[in-house]
């Protein structure tokens, strides 16, 4: 009984640093992204 609370303990803690992980991967990515993209896009050439 107490060795499976644990090991549900500890699954439950795998799975929200999962998560946490995850997330934090995507933000950082989508982040590096944004800055690409800025670097990207180029002004428009003022013409008259």
């Amino acid at each position: 009984m107490i060795k499976t609370l644990i090991k549900l303990k500890i699954l439950k803690f795998m799975l929200i640093g999962g998560v946490s992980a995850a997330y934090a991967f995507k933000r950082y990515c989508d982040k590096k992204n944004e800055v690409k993209s800025k670097k990207d896009k180029k002004p428009l050439p003022l013409t008259r």
